[in-house]
């Protein structure tokens, strides 16, 4: 009697792949939007700096 001493068969999951893909996009989307959301924040700030600093200016 002999012992099966085949190696075992790796699964093939091409769906894994491309859910990796999924989510690194994803990732990419979510980076990209916070840094467009940190810059229309200070640009807003930067507005308000420059209204305030017009406002004072007209009360001096």
């Amino acid at each position: 009697m002999t012992l099966d001493t085949a190696q075992p068969h790796r699964l093939s999951v091409p769906w894994l792949h491309s859910m990796s893909d999924v989510v690194r996009g994803a990732a990419g989307v979510v980076v990209t939007t916070a840094a467009f959301l940190v810059a229309v924040a200070v640009l807003v700030i930067a507005q308000i700096v420059v209204v305030a600093a017009r406002a004072a200016v007209e009360l001096t």
